[in-house]
């Protein structure tokens, strides 16, 4: 038994030594030739078809090369989008540092996907508005244009946002939109909101692509509420940016811009729709506070004018001086010359000299007069009053330190 088990191992010995005909420094060079290589860079060659030389393809090792990626390149995308629509430096820049292009680039051939849209009619406007458009799935890409070729457009661009969304998400919006074909003139929804609002079909998908929910809502729903924005003169860029208010009731939405037109509202709002009653009511409380003091002024440049002694163009030249008092309520203006004039007894002159006193809050300056009063100072210039809470206080701490000095301060 023993004897059998030795011819075994002596047969299982010659089987290995023929096939492993390779000596042993044979393997020593093929476990550590990569180290030799970087210590010997010339004996590695690469031929020009792109495959490595002898002394490498013994040893399976193939070394990184950018040309063996696949995808489109950015230098080859940049040329390709300059070749075919002259795109300037800053639309080129626009597009490539989009996040869905510059994550897609190297994965797929993005060349491929302009082209195609290029030949279905995209302009040279789309992909600088929508430069994801070049990110698309070229497989998935075909399937939506061809559902939305099932619509009647009139140009492809005032349906490419509608790109973005997934197949069946676009199979089922085209198909409610052409279920509604004959129910309008305009034979879309898309073409009947541009038409109502005088606004290119582009810019309503722009918009519609983000609130779809307009283009599945009941027509007569969004009919009759698209007729009281523009009966109330809501302004059609205003509705396009706020269109959740077309989820209210047709009746409800009426009530609301009835309140703001009686209101006297100037500007009226499609979030005046949809705001909870309290915010409704402040809004429509200050409107008709400032109304109260206007009288029968009508603009906040009258107003000071009227108030200062000086005529509208140079109350208009004071408060371009600071332009931020044009966006001050008439009645925190009115409360702060009051104040001032009436109160603390600075001149119109003092106050033209520094209008930024406008828009200060009226509690700081109150504050701030009272105890510069209590230390004996009464400011020969506005502009300490207006000024950050570290410099006021330098001011006054230089004041109190100086206040038995009867040298003049200067304040800055």
């Amino acid at each position: 038994m023993i004897r059998s088990l030795l011819r075994s191992f002596e047969t299982a010995l010659k089987l290995h030594v023929r096939s492993n005909t390779a000596p042993l420094h044979c393997s020593r060079r093929l476990l550590f030739s990569q180290y030799e290589n970087r210590a010997s860079p010339s004996n590695s060659t690469l031929t020009t078809s792109g495959t490595l030389g002898s002394s490498e393809a013994d040893n399976d090792y193939v070394p990184y090369r950018q040309d063996h990626e696949t995808g489109t390149k950015a230098r080859v995308l940049v040329e390709a989008l300059r070749e075919r629509f002259r795109f300037t430096d800053a639309e080129l820049q626009r597009i490539m540092s989009d996040e869905l292009v510059h994550r897609c680039y190297r994965g797929r051939s993005l060349a491929l996907i302009m082209d195609t849209l290029q030949l279905e009619g995209v302009s040279r406007r789309s992909f600088v508005e929508y430069p994801w458009l070049l990110s698309l799935d070229n497989k998935r890409l075909q399937l939506k244009l061809q559902l939305i070729k099932s619509m009647e457009y009139k140009d492809i661009n005032h349906f490419v946002p509608f790109l973005r969304l997934t197949v069946p998400r676009l199979r089922k919006l085209v198909g409610a939109l052409n279920s509604e074909r004959d129910a309008m003139p305009q034979r879309n929804r898309v073409y009947y909101i541009s038409e109502k609002l005088q606004v290119g079909p582009d810019i309503v998908s722009k918009y519609l692509s983000k609130r779809l929910f307009i283009l599945e809502m009941p027509y007569e729903m969004l009919e009759k509420n698209l007729q009281h924005m523009i009966d109330y003169d809501v302004s059609p860029i205003n509705v396009l940016k706020d269109l959740w208010a077309f989820r209210y009731t047709p009746k409800s939405v009426q009530l609301r811009l009835e309140r703001a037109k009686r209101a006297k509202k100037d500007k009226i709002m499609p979030w005046m729709v949809r705001c909870p009653e309290p915010i409704l009511q402040r809004s429509l409380k200050l409107t008709l506070d400032e109304l109260k003091v206007l009288g029968e002024l009508s603009s906040v440049v009258e107003y000071l004018a009227h108030r200062l002694g000086f005529s509208a163009s140079e109350a208009k030249a004071i408060m371009d001086k600071h332009p931020q008092v044009h966006t001050v309520r008439v009645t925190k203006i009115k409360e702060v010359l009051d104040y001032l004039l009436d109160e603390a007894q600075f001149t119109r002159f003092e106050i033209a000299q520094v209008p930024r006193i406008l828009c200060h809050s009226l509690r700081t300056t109150k504050a701030r007069m009272e105890e510069l009063k209590s230390h004996g100072c009464r400011p020969s210039s506005l502009v300490i009053l207006c000024r950050s809470r570290r410099e006021y206080a330098k001011f006054l701490q230089h004041w109190i330190s100086q206040e038995r000095n009867p040298q003049s301060i200067s304040e800055g």
